[in-house]
């Protein structure tokens, strides 16, 4: 049994070696490193490590529910894939869903008829905290942790409990932090280094120079929510009112304003709507601005249902993704940036500086905070008509 957990973790290792190749290939910024053959589980875990391989082999089968599949790059497929070839025995039967509403309807029809079907779920914690929790879908999933390199504060930004975002603790695990920068400015009308907070953004000198996201949803909503928590409203209200921003319909507008030079900052635009002027070579003006108090980070997470139907596969796996190896593998098949210290990111412009707190929406805690900063801003805007 040692020998084969071992096998499992190397040919972990080498998948996810290339993964990072293929990360690489979309601008990532480092390689994935390579497990050793020793670093199997050591003497005081081994035997209830072995233990559980053996345990969800005679399962035979993981029922996992994931989101985001529209993501670039290979995606969850992989991860199964490799799940499959490093535990073989265990079928993974896997559903994706890209609207939390279809999958919090199915999991809810399937358990009023008695039918349990999930194990685990690879979602956003909004809808799955929010509808999950109060109807008793979820069971704790810190009780499934076993691994010493899982469970080690160093190995997770801000220690391991910070990436429970449910108030309790226990149940929501965000293995994913990627940083999503509100601001972007185009280098030929703005010089680098002149806005690093939103302070600088205040500045008369910049009003009816930015066009911007709508503020009440989406990107613009969390950057506002964001700013409300470092500066108060009133610094929301300048932002909103004071420096005159035009408010786009986002997208491919933002990014065509801020190439162009129609304006030389924008707020609320994604990496992805640059894609085409940058194949044209006309987005090299563009840099997103690193600004913790009005970025936020984006979040995906690991969740247990409760009356799990295959509790020793899904612990298994629980364990398997979370390691270093495992993470890797995930983030580079996506390509996203795993919370985890000590993987290398893979989405370049998502990297969240070490030492800077960035706000989460997805935080349990901070649903509020959005609702109210939502509430202002839509009174704001309304009345300012």
């Amino acid at each position: 049994m040692e020998t084969l957990n071992r096998r499992a973790f190397l040919r972990l290792a080498t998948l996810a070696t290339v993964a990072s190749a293929a990360a690489c290939s979309l601008s990532a910024v480092a390689e994935v490193p390579r497990i050793s053959s020793d670093s199997g589980p050591g003497p005081t875990w081994g035997k209830e490590w072995d233990e559980l391989i053996a345990a969800a082999k005679a399962e035979g089968k993981l029922s996992l529910l994931t989101w985001g599949d529209t993501w670039g790059g290979a995606g969850y497929p992989r991860v199964v894939a490799d799940f499959e070839q490093a535990f073989p025995g265990i079928v993974v039967e896997r559903l994706s869903e890209s609207s939390a509403s279809v999958w919090l309807g199915r999991v809810r029809q399937g358990r009023q008829a008695g039918n349990y079907t999930f194990d685990l779920a690879l979602v956003q914690s909004d809808a799955a905290l929010k509808e999950g929790k109060p109807a008793g879908i979820w069971a704790p999933i810190r009780p499934l942790l076993l691994r010493p390199d899982v469970l080690a504060d160093s190995a997770w930004r801000d220690g391991l409990h910070a990436r429970f975002l449910d108030a309790s603790g226990d149940l929501c695990f965000s293995w994913e932090y990627q940083a999503l920068h509100a601001y972007a400015i185009n280098t030929d009308l703005v010089p680098e280094g002149a806005i690093k907070s939103v302070k600088d953004l205040v500045d008369p000198k910049w009003a009816g120079m930015l066009i911007s996201s709508d503020p009440r949803i989406g990107l613009g909503l969390n950057s506002a929510a964001a700013v409300a928590r470092t500066w108060g409203t009133g610094v929301v209200r300048q932002l909103l009112i004071d420096q005159r921003p035009v408010i786009s319909i986002g997208g491919r507008d933002l990014a065509e304003a801020l190439v162009s030079g129609r304006y030389p900052i924008a707020l609320g635009l994604r990496p992805k709507a640059l894609a085409g002027f940058r194949e044209q070579g006309l987005a090299s003006k563009v840099r997103f601005l690193d600004l913790a108090d009005a970025d936020f980070a984006a979040t995906t997470s690991l969740l247990y249902f409760d009356r799990a139907p295959h509790p020793a596969a899904a612990r298994l796996f629980a364990n398997w993704i979370l390691t270093r190896e495992g993470q890797a593998l995930l983030t580079g098949s996506l390509p996203t940036n795993s919370a985890r210290t000590d993987v290398a990111p893979f989405e370049p412009e998502g990297i969240a500086t070490v030492g800077k707190a960035y706000y989460e929406p997805e935080r349990e805690a901070n649903y509020q905070h959005t609702a109210d900063t939502q509430k202002f801003v839509t009174d704001l805007l309304r009345a300012a008509r």
